[in-house]
């Protein structure tokens, strides 16, 4: 029998398919996970990348030498700074209220004196007093060599000015613009030092106060009342004057007598025209009459009177004429007096216009714990400032 052959290009389908062979084969690499292929390869990389920084020149100058510095000095050189805090207000109440642009900033003119105060504590006067009581030479070099008075920051310069210097860079005063409070910080190498140092300070400053003050008394009252006391001389010289020419004149007011005169040669030529008049009436109608003779000795008399009283016109004029001239001097003394007087009193308000009160709200605090160099934060930015000009460089 005959057995059939099965067609090749028939394939049952129950019959798995050959494997694909790639033409490529692949890398070795391509076997290795990606995480386990990392792992191996980046310490490598890192470790040579770090390398090839460290022998460039200007990494070492720009990152690595300024950090081993900061990390050196606030770690182990720095020498610890204490802080002295002290809150003090310097007010003048007499001040005027205060305008709208003023208000709308939100200041009242209250911070001025602050400002006064500020500018005191900084300048030459307030280092002189207090330089020797505080022996600011010795107890400011007494840190480390790169901050003290006299070290590597101030390049060792040790001579007076530089003292004042140092002093005003660890003196500092912050001004409130809104509330015009004056807060002084004073740092120092010792707790004690730095509050006696914020006390002198600020026992000094109420002391300027004060002789500020008196001197603005003094320009404005003083010169008042200097004019005063002598309108009050020369009013006293008058008085003397007037009270000389009455005792010597004999009446009290020379005006008086020269009216009194007057009238009285007024009424004496008219008692002379009266008389007059009936002796010429009388001797008209009986020319021998007896009573036209006493009429003529009545009028012999009249006429003596007067020409009496007449002579004394000149003496009186002269009188009254002295008499006018001190009465207008007193009068104008008096009413410079008033003005002077007037003048004390404005210049009084005036001076107390321009006077300061400095009141403290917190005494100098004694400190414990030294609140500078703030090591961490130092190192820290300094090595984000290296970083950051390491990016910029490269």
């Amino acid at each position: 029998m005959k057995q059939s052959v099965p067609d090749a290009a028939f394939v049952p389908d129950y019959l798995p398919l050959p494997p694909r062979i790639d033409p490529v084969p692949p890398r070795p690499e391509a076997d290795v996970p990606p995480a386990a292929a990392a792992d191996v390869v980046a310490p490598a990389s890192r470790k040579e990348a770090f390398l090839r920084l460290l022998r460039r020149p200007m990494f070492l100058v720009a990152v690595l030498i300024p950090n081993l510095l900061s990390i050196l000095y606030f770690g182990l050189i720095a020498s610890p700074v204490y802080v002295s805090t002290a809150s003090l207000v310097v007010r003048n109440p007499q001040k005027a209220e205060p305008s709208l642009p003023t208000l709308l900033a939100g200041a009242d003119g209250s911070e001025k004196g602050g400002y006064l105060l500020k500018s005191y504590f900084s300048s030459w006067q307030a280092f002189t007093r207090v330089e020797k009581p505080m022996a600011l030479a010795r107890n400011f070099a007494a840190g480390d060599f790169v901050s003290r008075y006299g070290g590597l920051a101030g390049l060792f310069r040790t001579n007076d000015v530089a003292l004042w210097q140092y002093l005003n860079a660890h003196v500092d005063v912050d001004i409130d613009e809104k509330s015009g409070i004056v807060s002084l910080r004073v740092e120092g190498y010792r707790p004690d030092f730095s509050h006696g140092l914020a006390s002198a300070l600020l026992k000094d400053a109420i002391a300027h106060l004060d002789v500020m003050n008196a001197e603005q008394e003094h320009d404005y009252v003083d010169a008042a009342i200097v004019r005063r006391s002598r309108i009050e001389r020369a009013l006293q010289a008058d008085l003397a004057a007037l009270a000389r020419f009455r005792r010597d004149v004999g009446t009290y007011d020379p005006r008086e007598l020269y009216t009194s005169n007057l009238s009285l040669l007024n009424g004496l030529a008219l008692k002379q025209a009266d008389l007059d008049a009936q002796r010429a009436a009388i001797s008209a109608a009986a020319p021998n009459n007896p009573v036209a003779r006493n009429l003529g000795t009545q009028i012999s008399s009249v006429e003596g009177d007067i020409a009496a009283t007449r002579s004394d016109f000149p003496r009186m004029a002269d009188s009254s004429s002295r008499y006018e001239k001190l009465l207008v001097s007193r009068d104008n003394n008096v009413a410079l007096l008033n003005q002077a007087n007037v003048a004390v009193q404005e210049a009084q308000l005036a001076a107390e216009k321009n006077r300061y009160y400095l009141n403290v709200i917190s005494t100098p605090s004694q400190p414990h714990t030294a609140e500078e160099p703030r090591r961490l934060l130092w190192i820290g930015g300094i090595l984000m400032a290296t970083l950051l000009l390491w990016g910029v460089l490269r």
